[in-house]
């Protein structure tokens, strides 16, 4: 009988590590949301769409560009932007540094995520909120006690803050887990009647307040409708996170007018996204947690650093790990 593994969080981490050990064990993820990939996320509203979360990754390492080009093959992936620019208080300044593909997923960002998990057994909408010891293996439950099923083992791969909630004192990797810092992200989205040229398709923003804006009609495979998406600044969120959603959008979006000299606070749709656990601050240092005994791990981005390949290191990582244990058992 194949061992039972729960994988906590369909983001790229917990996505990565479900692919992995599919082979080798009865794999089941738990997801609280409706849709997969964590930070990878996709608004649609009013015909008007959003990448709200990651706007692109890299991969640097051989296997993952190997990983990143299969799924430009299958149609989940594709390439945006060509440039990313400074956008300052006294204009636009030119990217010259040397072209890195940058990825991005298809039809929208949770698309490559999508793409890696089609044979995963995902159970979406369903939170993990505790775990119970049940003779050599764990018992999880939901926020309404309902039994979600016995495993042998289980992985979180829920941000370090979530994690630490949930995983008992006596793991391994609880101190290792208290010293993970994140910070939070405001996303303004605008959605606009009128077709817009700003004169870039993404920009690092040198700003108190912004750090990023994308037109992201811009993106391949996207609605030609004209929406722009645009994160704050890490500490700036930080300092705001608990303030009046209207009062953290105001000022974004006056911070936007000074920039772009445009108000769009009439525009067609305006929303707001708060992401509490959007930057890796400081990092575990280690590639995964891992406690034998107990049977929990844990693993992120968060382990070894703030981009999407960082996810997928840590989890192939502890995938490797844990498939030595199991041709052992």
């Amino acid at each position: 009988m194949k061992t039972s593994i729960a994988i906590i969080g369909a983001g790229i981490a917990g996505i990565t590590l479900g692919r992995n050990l599919s082979a080798h064990a009865d794999v089941t993820v738990f997801e609280k949301s409706r849709g997969l990939g964590g930070r990878m996320a996709n608004r649609r509203r009013e015909g008007f769409s959003f990448d709200h979360g990651a706007q692109y990754f890299t991969a640097r390492s051989p296997a993952f560009r190997s990983v990143a080009e299969d799924a430009i093959k299958a149609g989940h992936a594709g390439i945006w932007p060509k440039a990313v620019h400074t956008l300052k208080a006294d204009g636009l300044v030119t990217d010259t540094r040397p072209p890195e593909p940058r990825y991005i997923g298809l039809p929208a960002m949770s698309g490559f995520a999508n793409g890696l998990a089609v044979e995963l057994e995902i159970r979406k909408e369903a939170t993990v909120a505790r775990l119970a010891a049940s003779g050599d293996g764990w018992v999880l439950s939901d926020n309404e006690d309902k039994d979600l099923g016995r495993f042998d083992l289980v992985i979180s791969t829920a941000p370090a803050p979530q994690t630490i909630r949930l995983i008992p004192e006596t793991f391994a990797g609880n101190a290792a887990l208290k010293t993970v810092e994140m910070s939070g992200c405001f996303t303004l989205m605008i959605g606009l009647d009128a077709p817009l040229d700003p004169g870039f398709d993404a920009a690092r923003i040198e700003d108190p307040v912004l750090s990023w804006i994308a037109v992201e009609a811009s993106k391949p495979g996207r609605s030609e409708k004209t929406a722009l998406t645009i994160h704050s600044r890490n500490d700036w969120a930080e300092a705001n996170l608990e303030r009046d959603r209207g009062e953290v959008q105001a000022e974004m979006l006056q911070s936007l007018k000074r920039l772009l000299g445009r108000d769009f606070s009439t525009a067609a749709w305006l929303d707001l996204h708060r992401w509490r656990y959007a930057n890796v601050e400081q990092a575990v240092g280690e590639p995964f947690l891992f406690d034998d005994d107990l049977g929990l791990g844990a693993c992120g981005d968060w382990c070894l650093g703030n981009r999407v390949e960082a996810a997928v290191e840590s989890a192939t990582a502890l995938s490797e790990r844990l498939i030595t244990r199991l041709r052992g058992a």
